[in-house]
C-alpha cells in the first residue's frame, strides 16, 4: 500500500494512463468505471468496480463501501479523467500537499485549460497560493477532511455547490490548509462538463445547489456571495514568502493577467 491514493470515475477515453507515466507512483489507483467494457483498465488499478451513474454520487458509494481500506491513506485525490498528468507531477504534488500539512487542495490548471475560474490558472514562479477555495474538478483532501467531508459527496449529484460548502466545514483558523498548488499544474483536456451532463441528462446543477443549500442553512454557499469568491491569503513563491495582504492584491492582479492570457493561449487538442 502506498502514502496516497487517487480515485477516479473513468470512461472510455480516459487519461488516467497517463498518470502512471515517467515516474514510479506515490499513490495507488481505485478505478471506477462506468464504460460497458467487462473489467476494462482493471489490470491497471488496485482497487477497481464497473458501475454507471454520476462522478460525485457513485464516489459517495465508492468510499463508504471500501472506508476500511481508504482511511488508511495520508491523501486522496479526486480527478475527473479528462486531467493530463504524469507521476512525475503527481508525485510531486501529493509531496508538496503532505508537506504543506494542507487539507484541502488542488493543482493548478495549465493555460491551455479548458477552465471555470481563471483564478486556478497557474501562476508563474508560484509554489501554492492559501485560498479559500478548490474546484470540484481536482480536489486532494487529506484522510481527516476527507472523513469530514465524504458524507457531502452523495448530497449534489452534479457536484454543484460542494466546492463552496467545503471550506466552510474545514477548520482553517490560520487560512493555512486550503491551496492551489502551482508548482505542479495539469492540463483540463475537455470543455467543462460536457460528457457528465451527456451521459447523465437528468443532472440540475441549479436544483442540486438549492437542495445542498436546505442541507446547511447556516452557511450561504451562493456562488455569488462575497466571502465565496475566490480569496489568496497568502503565497509561496519559488523566491520569497508573500504576506497577506500583497498576496491579496497579487491574487486580484494575477486572476486578471491569467484570463487574458488564457484568451491568446490555445487550448488543448487531443492528437
Amino acid at each position: 500500500m502506498k502514502k496516497f491514493l487517487i480515485i477516479a470515475r473513468v470512461g472510455d477515453n480516459s487519461l488516467h494512463p497517463h498518470w502512471l507515466e515517467n515516474a514510479t507512483p506515490n499513490f495507488d489507483l481505485f478505478l471506477s468505471y462506468f464504460g460497458d467494457k467487462p473489467n476494462h483498465y482493471q489490470a491497471e488499478a488496485t482497487y477497481y468496480e464497473q458501475v454507471k451513474g454520476g462522478k460525485w454520487p457513485m464516489i459517495h458509494k465508492l468510499i463508504e463501501a471500501n472506508w476500511a481500506i481508504i482511511a488508511q491513506y495520508e491523501a486522496v485525490w479526486l480527478p475527473d479523467d479528462d486531467i493530463l498528468a504524469d507521476a512525475h507531477t503527481i508525485n510531486k504534488m501529493f509531496s508538496l500537499f503532505d508537506g504543506f500539512d494542507l487539507e484541502l487542495a488542488q493543482p493548478a490548471l495549465t493555460l491551455d485549460s479548458y477552465f471555470s475560474h481563471s483564478s486556478l490558472l497557474r501562476q508563474p514562479n508560484s509554489i501554492l497560493r492559501y485560498s479559500n477555495f478548490v474546484e470540484v474538478m481536482v480536489p486532494i483532501f487529506s484522510a481527516n477532511t476527507l472523513l469530514k467531508l465524504k458524507e457531502s459527496f452523495g448530497q449534489s449529484p452534479s457536484g454543484w455547490g460542494l466546492d463552496a460548502l467545503w471550506p466552510h466545514l474545514i477548520d482553517n483558523k490560520g487560512l493555512k490548509k486550503i491551496a492551489v498548488i502551482d508548482a505542479t499544474p495539469v492540463i483540463h483536456t475537455r470543455p467543462v462538463g460536457g460528457e457528465l451532463y451527456k451521459l447523465n441528462p437528468e443532472l440540475s446543477p441549479s436544483k442540486d445547489a438549492a437542495q445542498l443549500q436546505s442541507l446547511y442553512p447556516q452557511f450561504n454557499i451562493s456562488r455569488r456571495h462575497a466571502p465565496n469568491k475566490f480569496k489568496v491569503f497568502s503565497q509561496i513563491s519559488e523566491s520569497s514568502v508573500h504576506s497577506s495582504l500583497v498576496a491579496s492584491i497579487r491574487g486580484k492582479y494575477q486572476r486578471v493577467i491569467a484570463k487574458y492570457k488564457s484568451k491568446k493561449h490555445p487550448k488543448f487538442r487531443t492528437k
